[in-house]
Formats: structure tokens, C-alpha cells, sequence
């Protein structure tokens, strides 16, 4: 018979282990390093980044701690794999935007009394993958895109500004590495 100590304590165990697990996994679903590389039949990989940021509003890139871009290059170097003799794949970034945008809304009393949601960010990803091999001369491309919306209440503070819009940039790339797993199983022959 199992003592009552024993009991509690493994009780306790159980307990944290699922609360661990389930705050392991409630801000990020996309977690970057956990992701299985993609290995292309090519020498090198070239990554451009042709996005210019306009810093002008609505658009908020060149406030975030990490910008698209540097997401989106990160990506690249975390994921896509040399392991060919010949060729050279060229990621292009062509938009990786964030923006804030104002969330109208008819002003009620009530209103007065509630945290409402009155910012929305937007966070678009463009890129472009271009593969080519010399020796036999096989070329292929795919045009990724993504895009991620997440509101803020009025009442957030920078910091927490920072966390929703570094939450939002994750999504955006999640939302990415999915679509481009998708698309490139199209390009099966530049695969190793």
C-alpha cells in the first residue's frame, strides 16, 4: 500500500509535469529549433534580403526588437541545408512588413470600464526561392507568402506591445515554414 506522503508527492509531480507541458507549448506553437531541417541538392545558399523598410507609419518593423527580416534570415540559416556537390539556391525576401493599424469601434459608456482591443499588427512574409543546378541544368523557384494579425488592448504597456508583436512575428514564420514545406515538395528533384 502506497503511503499518504508518497501519494502527495507524486501527486505533485503529475501536477507540475502537466502545467510544465501545457506552458511549454501556449505561447509558441512554432518553436524554430524544434523544426527538422530541409536538405537541398545544392553547394550553396544565397540569402537576399530586398525588403526595404519605409519607416514611415503605419508600418513598425524598424520598432521591433526583431525585425521580419531578421526572422525570416534566421529561418533560412536554421532550416534550408547545403548538402549537394553543384548548384546554388538564392532565397530572395521581398516584403517582410509589420504594421499597426487602429481598430474603430462605436465609444459606449461601458467602454469606460473594459481593457477593449484597439490595436491590430500585421506581419507579411514574401520570399522567393530560386534553385539552380549547372551540371544538368535544372532550375526551379517557389513563391512563399504568409501574413499574421494579433490585436493589443489599449492598455498595453511597451513591453508587453513587444511580446504581442514578437508572438505575431513567430506566428508569421510558423505560418511560413508550413506553407514552404508544402510548396517545396513540388521541387522533390532539388531534395536530398
Amino acid at each position: 500500500m502506497i503511503s499518504r506522503r508518497a501519494f502527495n508527492i507524486f501527486s505533485f509531480l503529475v501536477l507540475s509535469l502537466v502545467l510544465f507541458q501545457n506552458s511549454a507549448f501556449s505561447d509558441a506553437k512554432f518553436k524554430i529549433m524544434d523544426m527538422e531541417p530541409i536538405s537541398l541538392d545544392v553547394k550553396n545558399i544565397i540569402i537576399k534580403d530586398l525588403y526595404s523598410i519605409s519607416f514611415q507609419d503605419p508600418f513598425v518593423e524598424h520598432r521591433m526588437r526583431r525585425s521580419p527580416s531578421d526572422g525570416l534570415i534566421g529561418w533560412t540559416r536554421t532550416i534550408l541545408r547545403p548538402v549537394g556537390s553543384d548548384g546554388v539556391a538564392t532565397f530572395s525576401i521581398l516584403e517582410a512588413s509589420a504594421s499597426l493599424s487602429s481598430i474603430a469601434s462605436d465609444f459606449k459608456f461601458l467602454d469606460l470600464f473594459k481593457n477593449k482591443q484597439t490595436t491590430k499588427i500585421t506581419i507579411k512574409l514574401l520570399g522567393k526561392l530560386e534553385i539552380e543546378k549547372q551540371g544538368n541544368n535544372q532550375t526551379g523557384y517557389l513563391d512563399i507568402f504568409a501574413s499574421s494579425n494579433k490585436t493589443a488592448p489599449e492598455s498595453a504597456s511597451i513591453s508587453q506591445l513587444e511580446n504581442i508583436w514578437d508572438k505575431s512575428l513567430n506566428i508569421a514564420i510558423g505560418k511560413f515554414d508550413e506553407e514552404f514545406r508544402e510548396q517545396i515538395q513540388s521541387l522533390s528533384q532539388f531534395l536530398k
